[in-house]
């Protein structure tokens, strides 16, 4: 029976998980000298309509049983077919690159299903509906590069190509992360709240999520928790009128809030204009100014965290510099 779960040997070999998906390897053998299967299985957190209809568009399936890792919860699929090798074991090289691609997958499923949420979003404003896409191939073996050297010769490598490698994954990851930081001048929705975490933590901030529901996007202190924020973010093609619902949600923290936090309002601003033509625009207008004048509120934009980012990496301000800035400021920050 094929199903994902059954078999004389079931057990959870990886896990990992990104938003509100958790996610376990497994390794399943069904009948001993007939190879083995390495299966994903996926839970949701929720478990709501759009997160489960999202678990099967992309290839997924239900699982109608009880799975020793999600219980009831499980959408499973099986991602690769070992084959023994003349001992009756699967060949350590492949169960290595399957971890890699497990691993890389349940990094990124929650950006993937963010990214289909907003192109059904925008597909439903024309007043077409979004196709389903499977991510996984019709067959799931993954094919194995027989060629490619086994994994004790990495104990023979020259201390040139070992220094050199290190070196290139050190660059790569800088990349990313400063690619991160982009989104702070174009973004909205969750990648722009994921970028400002990042930006805040470069600035040697503890900064965390919130849970849904809660009056503000994200909250951060510093490593000594003298100084606490809570930031309200938004991504949007103009400026902040005094109708946005935004300024509700600022007012409702600053009410709540329980730790002394300064509240900031976060707003990246003409977010679909080039940075030369922003100059002279306004990103908050008097009205919304005004209006939260008498609250110890800040008003900035992604611009300014951005600029923030670059002035550090510069060398032209100190990080704890910038963080006192912050909190001392009310109203539109000047930076």
């Amino acid at each position: 029976m094929n199903d994902g779960h059954s078999g004389i040997e079931n057990r959870q070999v990886n896990e990992g998980g990104s938003g509100q998906f958790r996610l376990v390897l497994s390794y399943l053998v069904q009948v001993r000298g007939a190879g083995s299967e390495m299966v994903i299985h996926v839970s949701c957190n929720t478990l709501y309509a759009e997160s489960t209809n999202f678990l099967i568009s992309i290839g997924l399936a239900k699982f109608y049983g009880r799975c020793p890792f999600h219980g009831d919860r499980c959408f499973y699929r099986v991602l690769a077919r070992l084959t023994d090798d003349e001992y009756g074991i699967p060949d350590d090289d492949q169960i290595q690159s399957i971890h890699q691609a497990f691993a890389g997958f349940a990094a990124k499923i929650d950006s993937i299903f963010q990214l289909r949420r907003q192109e059904a979003d925008a597909l439903g404003t024309i007043g077409i509906r979004g196709i389903a896409r499977e991510i996984f191939r019709q067959s799931p073996e993954i094919e194995i590069d027989k060629s490619a050297p086994p994994r004790w010769v990495n104990d023979a490598k020259f201390p040139q190509l070992t220094d050199l490698e290190s070196k290139e994954s050190a660059i790569s990851h800088e990349i990313d992360e400063l690619a991160t930081f982009l989104v702070l001048i174009y973004g909205t929705g969750d990648e722009l709240v994921r970028s400002v975490v990042a930006a805040l933590r470069f600035l040697g901030l503890r900064a965390e999520e919130t849970e849904p529901g809660f009056t503000a996007d994200i909250l951060a202190q510093t490593s000594d928790g003298r100084l606490r924020f809570g930031f309200e973010v938004t991504g949007i093609a103009g400026a902040i009128k005094k109708d946005s619902k935004k300024l509700t949600q600022v007012l409702e923290f600053e009410r709540v809030k329980e730790n002394d936090e300064k509240t900031v309002l976060l707003a990246n601003t003409h977010n679909d204009t080039p940075l030369p033509e922003r100059a002279g625009r306004e990103d908050f207008t008097v009205q919304v100014t005004n209006f939260l004048s008498r609250h110890p509120i800040v008003l900035m934009t992604g611009l300014d965290l951005y600029r923030m980012v670059g002035d550090v990496l510069s060398g032209a301000r100190e990080k704890e510099a910038i963080i006192e800035l912050l909190h001392a400021a009310n109203g539109r920050l000047v930076f």
